[in-house]
């Protein structure tokens, strides 16, 4: 995050592993074959937003924060879809602290 390049996370959940009732609710966790990738903060006008995309082999989602909505997408589910736009909610101050910690410039240059 410090040398200014786009955070790339990637979470770990077990299915098999978790009692049936957490296997039924909306994770807060996004699917260990999913990449996350988030920008630095962004401005348009007065508007402050992060672009979040979601890459799961050639499936993709793009999605902005704080709206905690995915605006295109291939490959994924409505279902799934859903949980990534409520993992954006509520993951959403851990998001944009990341965001503020990219810098452009550095990555451009490769410093």
């Amino acid at each position: 995050m410090e040398d200014g390049k786009v955070i790339i996370k990637k979470r770990i959940i077990k299915e098999h592993d978790e009692p049936e009732s957490v296997k039924n609710s909306i994770p807060t966790e996004i699917p260990e074959d999913v990449n996350m990738l988030v920008t630095g903060m962004l401005h348009k006008g007065n508007k402050s937003f992060v672009r979040v995309s979601f890459l799961r082999g050639k499936d993709w989602a793009e999605g902005i924060v704080p709206e905690a909505k995915i605006e295109k997408s291939e490959g994924f589910t409505e279902e799934e879809i859903s949980r990534l736009e409520t993992y954006l909610l509520e993951q959403k101050g851990m998001i944009l602290e990341q965001a503020k910690g990219v810098n452009p410039l550095r990555n451009m240059f490769g410093m």
